[in-house]
């Protein structure tokens, strides 16, 4: 049942693809520095961009993935040397007290 829903959001987004790319043939034309320009249908661009702001958003989410990484490495260290000295605790003597 799974792979019957899943092939039809497919086809789904293939269809709407097409009909997209059908809709949306005009050229566009990109101008860069030097003279550069660059013409290509309306639908690469929106494809391009489609791509292009996932990436910024994980290029952008980097920083603090590894701030929080270094996090987690600076408590596991600190838990690994708490845990060294409940251990050295528990091996102390026991003494009664009278």
């Amino acid at each position: 049942m799974k792979r019957i829903v899943y092939g039809i959001l497919v086809l789904a987004v293939l269809l709407v693809g097409v009909t997209f790319t059908t809709k949306n043939a005009q050229l566009v034309e990109l101008n860069y520095y030097f003279g550069v320009h660059w013409e290509n249908p309306t639908v690469i661009h929106a494809a391009d961009n489609a791509h292009r702001w996932p990436c910024t958003g994980l290029l952008a989410s980097l920083a603090m993935q590894a701030r929080m990484q270094r996090q987690l490495l600076q408590v596991r260290r600190e838990n690994r040397q708490l845990e060294q000295e409940v251990n050295n605790l528990r091996a102390l003597p026991i003494r009664d007290v009278p």
